[in-house]
């Protein structure tokens, strides 16, 4: 039974995983290039969108 469960996180991780890769790639994760594609202007808006 347990087996079964670590079987199944096991898979669950391997999807997360090969999502992960999709979505950022393979190198590390940076705050800066994360932010860059979306991020048009320097300005942060507050709840709202207010600035």
């Amino acid at each position: 039974m347990l087996k079964r469960i670590k079987r199944a996180i096991s898979n669950f991780l391997e999807k997360l995983a090969e999502e992960n890769e999709k979505s950022f790639g393979k190198g590390t994760l940076d705050c800066c290039r994360l932010n860059r594609p979306g991020n048009s202007s320097k300005a942060t808006t507050g709840p709202g969108g207010q600035a």
